[in-house]
């Protein structure tokens, strides 16, 4: 095995998200969110329920809160994975949280 000299520079690998040439949106750190008409809202990377009612529901995901309100409003899965919410979605709004 060849050793490497001092003046050698190391060769820096890119990271997955640059070899895959990936747009910034879809690191890890950034929540996903999903809208299919107004019937159901997909969540990946939800971090906890903050609120939860028929008519609302509040959603922290890292960086952003998520709020969701309509009409009979429910959670069908939650997990860090993946978050569905379905029912008559008539709004939804993103805060982002300071420190």
């Amino acid at each position: 095995m060849a050793r490497r000299s001092r003046g050698q520079a190391k060769h820096a690998h890119p990271s997955v998200e640059q070899a895959l040439d990936l747009p910034e949106i879809l690191h890890k750190d950034v929540p996903h969110i999903e809208l299919q008409g107004d019937a159901e809202l997909a969540l990946d990377g939800c971090k906890g329920i903050l609120e939860y009612t028929e008519e609302s529901i509040r959603l922290h995901a890292g960086a952003l809160l998520l709020y969701v309100s309509g009409s009979n409003l429910c959670i069908r899965m939650y997990s860090e994975a993946q978050t569905v919410i379905t029912g008559d979605i008539r709004q939804v709004a993103l805060e982002r949280v300071t420190a």
